[in-house]
Parts: C-alpha cells; structure tokens; sequence
C-alpha cells in the first residue's frame, strides 16, 4: 500500500481543524470552508455534514467544479449551504446554469474570475432574482466596489495570513492598499473617484510596456 502524501487532503483533519476553531472562536463568529476541490462526493458528505452541525455559515469548491452534477448531487443531500462555482468558467451563463440546476445554495461571482465587473454584476442580479446571495471571491478595489453596489451579499473576502504573501504591503504600483482594515476588522468603501484606488502614476509611467 502507498503512503499516504503528506500535505495530502484529509477530510477527518479538516474536519478536526474546523471543529478545533468553532471551539476556540464560540457560536457567533461566522465560519466557512474552502477545501478547493479534492475530494470525493462521499468524503464531501460527511464533510458537510459535520460542518453543519458546527453551524458553518458555507463549503465552497470541495470537488473539481466541472462535474456540476456533483454539487446537484450534494446540494440536495446537505443541511450545509453549498457555494459555487468559483473557478469554472463562463462568466454569469455557468453561474446562471448552477442556479438553475440547483448545485449551489449560493452563488460564488468576482471581477477576476468572470471578466468584470459587469459580469460580476450580472451574476449579482441574477442571484437576486432567485432570492440567493452573491458572494464576492477575492481581494481588491473591484471586488469591494461590486461588493459595496449590490444588496444581497454578506461579506468581502480580504486576505489576512499567507505565508508568503503581505496584504497591507502595497503593489510597487499603490500608494496604499486598496482595502485597508481599520482597527476593529472592518474594511470601508472610498469617496474617491472611480474605484477609490490611490495608484502611483509615476510608477506606472515608468513601466509601460
């Protein structure tokens, strides 16, 4: 029998780590986990299963997103609320396919993934339409701003803790970062013009290409 790879999903140890959290943080702190997309449709299962009796708030992306009839599958099989999809393509169209096929129980949309902001927004009002929320993947002025400009969404995905990564260290071409969190966690739109974004022109000037 192979050894088992380390730094290998686990769904056990996931569940472990979540279950460890929940304790250490108490009831009212919301949680959500992103296995991206390893697992088996029995290990989601009982994943998901275990995370809902935590009161975990969604799972996103704990299986390859190209089988859509995996989360259908999963969607209508767990208490847990499903997000998706995140990474497969096709802008609003795929996201509009997984509403109307009922594989998520919310929709995942964001400026990166989809191409835009209108897409993103698109995706945003479709979402509305069925009474779902629509969460923002990902960091940065666009993403606030969508986040910022619709109704039915619940939080902005900042990142916090990376091991190689600094998110309050600006780009070489900011003059600060675009989200700044204040002292109480919180994360506030701009007056500014546009995006709200305080770029270094004479940085870019420089780096044309």
């Amino acid at each position: 029998m192979d050894a088992p790879v380390p730094g290998a999903p686990d769904v056990r140890k996931d569940y472990s780590a979540c279950a460890a959290v929940r304790e250490a943080l108490g009831p009212d702190v919301p949680l959500m986990l992103d296995p991206h997309h390893f697992y088996t449709r029995t290990e989601v299962l009982w994943l998901a299963d275990k995370l809902a009796k935590l009161d975990f708030a969604w799972m996103e992306e704990p299986m390859e997103e190209a089988s859509m009839s995996s989360f259908k599958w999963l969607t209508a099989k767990t208490k847990l609320n499903i997000l998706g999809p995140e990474t497969m393509t096709g802008k609003h169209w795929t996201r509009a396919e997984w509403v109307r096929h009922e594989a998520c129980d919310i929709v995942r949309a964001g400026v990166w993934d989809m191409g835009g902001i209108t897409p993103a927004m698109k995706c945003a009002n479709m979402a509305e339409s069925f009474h779902m929320s629509c969460e923002m993947h990902g960091t940065g002025a666009a993403n606030l701003s969508v986040a910022l400009a619709i109704h039915n969404t619940s939080y902005y995905e900042r990142g916090l803790l990376h091991p190689f990564i600094d998110y309050d260290e600006p780009k070489a071409y900011q003059n600060r970062i675009d989200d700044e969190m204040d002292a109480e966690g919180y994360v506030h739109g701009r007056e500014d013009p546009g995006l709200g974004q305080d770029l270094n022109w004479d940085y870019i000037e420089g780096n044309l290409v």
